[in-house]
């Protein structure tokens, strides 16, 4: 009986202290989930980031860049993983897992996010600024800022703006200087309604495909041309099956650094303004790259085949007219007064007559 007695007591006091460590357990437990910061705990945080483009684009660099001030400046407590080149998935598929929460990071181009933010379409029209600096004045003021806070109501961050800078015109047809000239090409755009219906309206045969696709595409005569920035058509190496190429200078396209909104508010302030700093730094950088390496692309473009064409005044002047009547009627299909915003803090006086 004395036996049977002590190996009760002894299973009795094994179940108490594996209790008292348990009970002890879930209140730290608890404590570390409401704290919310995750560098109490010393654990490293992963940040995965994806873009469509190539290794040897500026755009890619720019994220080595920020990758660099990242973990230097959280002293590798955050880590950034890089998946360049459309390895998960198209810019649409980018944004729907930045959105979920599968990725943390994405930089998609301005057009296809207006895609998820409505009010960003207003960028989808042509000839809105006169020149890169305009660009970028607007885009780090009010206006600008103002839509990025608009992308929280989407489940993101808008951390800031980058830059795929200017796109062109080529084509494998022949040399175009008028939209005349241009007629009937079948000329492959993004998925971006508003950049279908201009071009519709100046009579070329806009198709959409996804980047990934253009160089077949072209190839296969499925196209006839693109509109791109000069860094993207050299990376892409559409200048190889469609090598005229005319400096149109339609749109200025950005591109937008977004974060998934949960992850983001996730993170202690520290963290948060490590990453905003960072950003801020590599859009400065990137801008400056893209700004260099003007002339080196063309150079390099001219050295592999390509014909340029550049537009005197007066031949662009053709092109920015040849939008009027487009502005006139589409400017309702989109949210007006933000467009009227828009021109007018590019000094865009031309369609704000034609509008307003």
């Amino acid at each position: 009986m004395l036996k049977k007695g002590l190996f009760y007591f002894l299973i009795g006091l094994a179940l108490l202290v594996v209790a008292a460590c348990s009970g002890g357990d879930s209140e730290s437990g608890d404590a570390a989930e409401s704290s919310g910061d995750t560098n109490d705990s010393g654990e490293t945080i992963s940040i995965q980031a994806a873009h469509v483009v190539s290794t040897e684009t500026t755009q890619h660099e720019a994220f080595l860049e920020f990758k660099d001030l990242v973990e230097e400046r959280s002293d590798g407590r955050i880590e950034v993983e890089i998946y360049p080149d459309g390895q998960l998935g198209g810019e649409r598929e980018m944004i729907e897992s930045t959105q979920a929460g599968n990725i943390q990071m994405s930089s998609p181009s301005v057009g296809v996010l207006a895609n998820f933010s409505s009010a960003l379409e207003v960028f989808d029209f042509p000839f809105i600024f006169k020149d890169t600096e305009t660009a970028h004045e607007v885009l780090d003021g009010e206006f600008g800022q103002e839509l990025l806070t608009g992308l929280e109501e989407n489940g993101f961050v808008g951390l800031s703006y980058g830059e795929l800078g200017w796109r062109h015109l080529s084509n494998n047809q022949g040399e175009v200087v008028t939209p005349e000239d241009a007629e009937g090409v079948k000329l492959r755009t993004m998925e971006v309604p508003m950049h279908i219906a201009y071009w519709e309206s100046v009579g070329l045969n806009p198709t959409p495909l996804a980047f990934t696709e253009v160089f077949n595409g072209l190839q296969q005569g499925v196209v006839d041309g693109v509109e791109n920035t000069l860094g993207l058509i050299y990376t892409g190496k559409f200048h190889e099956v469609s090598k005229y190429i005319t400096m149109t200078e339609h749109i200025y396209d950005p591109e937008v650094y977004i974060m998934n909104q949960d992850f983001f508010n996730g993170l202690s302030e520290e963290d948060q303004e490590i990453i905003q700093s960072s950003i801020d730094d590599t859009v400065t950088h990137l801008r400056e790259l893209n700004s260099e390496r003007k002339d080196e692309l063309i150079t390099m473009l001219e050295d592999e085949g390509a014909e340029f064409r550049e537009l005197s005044e007066e031949e662009k002047q053709v092109w920015v007219d040849s939008a009027i009547p487009f502005y006139e009627e589409y400017a309702d299909e989109v949210d007006k007064e933000k467009l009227i915003k828009l021109l007018e803090a590019a000094g865009n006086e031309t369609y704000l007559d034609a509008i307003e």
